[in-house]
């Protein structure tokens, strides 16, 4: 390891040397007029195999004759007419096996298992105007990386797209005479290491300070969010503990309730002393992740005591029927009936037509409205009490959420193209429904009283589809982004020499 560090380190001074950059040598000593081979040389020899009657011969030995090679080089061009489904790679070594020997390896200790060596075979499949595969292939002396590889086929690919079939040939040809056995102070990262190195401490350093200063924003937020929750339970907290004791014995959401009123004084004194530390923080402690974690506890905490008061001073108008039951009865309700109003719009996008699940939701959507009324109706004649009403309400969400649980899965299965997608897209889906169903304030007492897996709310549902859809372009834009190129060599046997192929 101390060997290897070393040696980078003279290999760098000496880069420092050679390009001029060093006290006292002239910039000019790297140059192509000093160092470089003329132009047109090493050339060994051009031949070019036009099978599909789609190049021209003379333009392209010309072209290439004058282009120079970092090492002497053959270049072998061999085009064909081919279909969608050919693997070009084994197509190219079948007919340098039949056609041209000389292309692979005599070698003894190879075995007829690579391309000889000082070769650059371009291989162009012709499958329609504009469309086909291009492989290069290459010697073991002048084996380039797969990235490589990539670089010198899309030299070719604008043209090839034209069917200019000949200049996308030269154009290929070009790019890999300029990369194959490049030396190392043409490697144009070697400029861009030495241009960016001085400025990468720099860099680091304001990625950095942008970390803490979005560290320090979201403490800051999360405080005054959490503070005004938390202010909101201090105003409500006389008429809280005087509804927690009106609530009836006997009744399975009351008790719910009163059980969380048991521990609600001891949160709201621990809430009010965090409260009193987080605005004492440091600097340091609000641009710490520890620090920006205690604020987010904070938050979510504050946001909790904040809809158990505003459901249990919502329970006891209802229970007792005080003057104000009407108005914590639509509380209750206010969350059905906004998933409700949003399903229309949910169900209008490009995804109408995905049969049983979309007409499933559109239908519930109608016979919930009804129901909703009708438990409303039934409770103000007193027909049920307050229990069975919120039994009812749970009941109608319940159903929502087993809809749209299949509708999800609809959703998933047209869009998605992959079981890998698939499991991206319920991922993004689960994490933004269990993050969108935590206790709000509002007065809601299923919402205080379910467990966060009951109910699934259409926004979340909406958020959720986003940025499962948009996770998923990211994958397949950063996979579309990366090498192309097909190696190996179908029913080649244990042939694997260098090179590969892709489309255009």
């Amino acid at each position: 390891m101390q060997f290897r560090h070393s040696l980078t380190r003279c290999s760098a001074a000496a880069a420092v040397v050679l390009l001029g950059l060093a006290p006292g040598l002239p910039a000019a000593a790297a140059s192509s007029s000093t160092i470089g081979v003329a132009a047109g040389a090493n050339l060994e020899g051009i031949s070019v195999y036009d099978t599909a009657d789609v190049l021209n011969d003379e333009k392209i030995k010309d072209a290439l004759s004058s282009i120079d090679f970092n090492e002497p080089t053959k270049v072998a061009v061999f085009s064909r007419q081919g279909e969608y489904s050919d693997d070009i790679n084994s197509e190219t070594l079948a007919f340098a096996r039949e056609e041209h020997p000389e292309w692979i390896s005599q070698d003894a200790e190879d075995y007829g298992d690579y391309w000889a060596d000082g070769y650059f075979i371009i291989t162009l499949s012709v499958e329609g105007h504009g469309d086909g595969q291009i492989g290069t292939y290459f010697g073991e002396d002048r084996k380039v990386s797969t990235s490589q590889m990539e670089s010198i086929h899309e030299a070719g690919y604008e043209d090839f797209n034209l069917s200019r079939w000949t200049d996308g040939v030269i154009a290929v040809g070009a790019k890999g005479a300029k990369i194959m056995n490049r030396p190392w102070y043409k490697n144009p990262a070697l400029w861009i290491t030495t241009g960016v190195a001085g400025g990468a401490a720099g860099a680091t350093g304001l990625v950095v300070l942008g970390v803490r200063a979005s560290r320090r924003k979201e403490f800051e937020a999360n405080l005054s969010t959490g503070r005004e929750h938390l202010s909101n339970v201090t105003m409500d907290l006389d008429t809280t503990e005087l509804s927690a004791r009106t609530l009836p014995t006997g009744s399975r959401h009351a008790a719910d309730l009163e059980r969380r009123f048991a521990d609600f004084m001891a949160k709201y004194r621990t809430l009010f002393a965090r409260q009193q530390e987080l605005e004492a923080a440091t600097k340091k402690t609000r641009s710490s992740g520890s620090g920006v974690a205690l604020s987010k506890d904070f938050i979510d905490t504050a946001q909790q005591l904040d809809a158990t008061d505003d459901a249990i001073i919502a329970a006891a108008a209802l229970y007792t029927r005080s003057a104000t039951w009407q108005e914590a009865w639509r509380a209750q309700t206010a969350p059905i009936l906004e998933d409700l109003a949003e399903l229309p719009e949910l169900l209008g996008g490009p995804d109408k037509k995905l049969g049983p699940a979309g007409s499933a939701l559109r239908s519930f959507a109608d016979t919930a409205q009804q129901e909703v009324q009708a438990v409303g109706t039934d409770l103000a004649a007193q027909v049920i009490d307050v229990d069975t009403a919120l039994d009812r309400l749970s009941e109608l969400r319940k159903q929502l959420t087993e809809r749209l649980d299949a509708y999800a899965a609809a959703r998933i299965g047209a869009y998605a193209k992959s079981e890998a997608e698939e499991k991206q897209m319920r991922a993004k889906l689960r994490k933004q429904r269990y993050a969108s169903t935590g206790t709000r304030s509002g007065g809601s007492i299923l919402d205080v009283t379910s467990p966060a897996e009951f109910f699934w709310r259409v926004s979340a549902f909406n958020i959720g589809y986003q940025s499962a859809v948009k996770a998923v372009n990211s994958s397949r834009q950063a996979a579309s982004s990366s090498s192309g190129v097909s190696t190996g060599y179908s029913g080649g046997g244990s042939f694997s020499g260098a090179g590969g192929s892709s489309r255009f």
